[in-house]
């Protein structure tokens, strides 16, 4: 990557491509509510605090802290420690909207305020003519970095922006032409960047880290993350369901999951070493759930006749499971049911579900929690059953429980695992909001 002055982004490929797999079968992979254990054993439930209180609570001191961080840059210094701050003079487009995102519509968020006005006005001004945003405003060497990491996070903003409030209708032509760009951006699209890519080729129907990034370098083609915030921003912004970018992103949806009954007859993904990847069996703890892209992985398993299987982890898979729901697939069809049965066999607010080696279970923790309060919100479910061992999870008090429990003094969120630069207070922060936002 070309070394930049400033604030660097948080969001690229290796941010969002973390964690591994976990086996079921580790008991303690499942968290297991205080209100069903009490019931199980038959006593009286201890009073435990309201969701709604804690969440209140966990939102007004995270809103006490970023009020602290408002158009602090990063230093330039070291690029491995980054604790950038938001706003216009952060220079930092993506934690700055990841910020507003998360606060909008909540009980801190006005319109009037100065912090949120001026940072989306800059936001809206600083949009390229090729409808895409760059994470660094104004310095040439950015141009297209991850701009469909950016774009995205971005063009989902403004399509909540532009539904009521200050900014309502007011934000159409930004909203347009950053649908647009998302929609050329997908490997494939015959009117897009990539228009000549082969279907049969790894990839095919998903997004890469930007338009101009297609193909560069060991890169995959396409990677579930990118891929899901192109797709949250193309379902924010009204793509409907019979738009055939849809049918290419889920002929790339059906490809990263691993179970073969969803995939193509005579698809066959092979990784970087020109190894043939094989999807998991249906008695392995893998089968049903998503890995990072079809050909590349963070933790694999060799078979016996030289193939390999991808591990599937909590991040991609609930990413997964969303982009299905936005693309229009049932609840009751295949590729949902094997993934919500991933879902619901892995089942934890304690770490990234799918992590093999303990000193990595809390690798990308609060860009899990941002993921599974997305996905469960959008599913409409009140809770995730968990059939083998007959329980049923409050995911939202879990959730909102967890976080509380792990949020600091000054309101803010840290991971001690610093891998994907969650070593930001700033993204991690960003990320627990809009996890919390997601209980409502």
């Amino acid at each position: 990557m070309t070394k930049l002055p400033g604030v660097v982004l948080a969001l690229g490929a290796g941010a969002f491509a973390l964690g591994l797999a976990v086996s079921p079968v580790h008991a303690d992979a499942n968290t297991v509510s205080k209100s069903i254990l009490l019931q199980d054993k038959g006593g009286e439930k201890e009073s435990e605090p309201n969701p709604g209180a804690l969440r209140k609570q966990a939102l007004e001191g995270a809103w006490g802290y970023l009020k602290t961080m408002y158009n602090k840059p990063a230093p330039r210094e070291d690029r491995a420690q980054i604790k950038a701050g938001w706003g216009p003079k952060s220079m930092n487009t993506p934690y700055t909207a990841l910020v507003l995102q998360a606060l909008h519509g909540t009980e801190v968020w006005s319109d009037d305020e100065a912090m949120f006005k001026d940072s989306v006005n800059w936001l809206v001004e600083s949009q390229e003519a090729g409808g895409d945003w760059s994470f660094m405003p104004g310095v040439p060497q950015a141009k297209g970095m991850y701009a469909v990491y950016v774009t995205g996070i971005v063009a989902g903003l403004m399509a909540e922006l532009n539904t009521d409030g200050a900014w309502k209708g007011k934000l159409n032509d930004n909203i347009a032409k950053a649908r647009d760009y998302l929609k050329q951006a997908q490997v494939g699209n015959p009117e897009g960047a990539a228009k000549d890519y082969e279907e049969g080729k790894p990839g095919y129907g998903g997004w890469a880290y930007s338009k101009e990034e297609i193909g560069q370098g060991k890169k995959p083609a396409s990677n579930m993350s990118t891929s899901s915030f192109a797709i949250d921003a193309l379902h924010a912004c009204g793509v409907k369901e019979d738009d055939e970018m849809w049918q290419r992103a889920l002929k790339f949806l059906k490809r990263n999951q691993n179970a073969g009954e969803v995939q193509d007859e005579g698809w066959q993904a092979t990784d970087s070493k020109g190894r043939k990847v094989k999807p998991a069996a249906k008695d392995s703890p893998d089968y049903g759930g998503a890995s990072y892209a079809e050909g590349s992985s963070s933790g694999e398993e060799e078979n016996e006749d030289g193939t390999v299987t991808f591990f599937s982890y909590g991040t991609m898979t609930y990413n997964l499971l969303r982009a299905y729901l936005f693309a229009g697939l049932e609840k009751d069809s295949v590729p949902v049911k094997l993934a919500m049965g991933w879902i619901q066999r892995n089942y934890t607010v304690e770490r990234v579900p799918g992590l093999r080696d303990e000193k990595d279970y809390e690798k990308g923790l609060y860009y899990y929690y941002m993921s599974m309060g997305k996905t469960l919100n959008a599913l409409g479910e009140d809770s995730v059953e968990e059939p083998e061992r007959g329980l049923k999870h409050d995911w939202r008090k879990d959730l909102v429980n967890a976080l509380k429990s792990r949020q600091a003094e000054d309101g803010s969120w840290v991971n001690s695992n610093s891998d994907y630069q969650e070593n930001s207070p700033v993204l991690c922060t960003a990320y627990a909001l809009e996890a919390l936002r997601n209980t409502k």
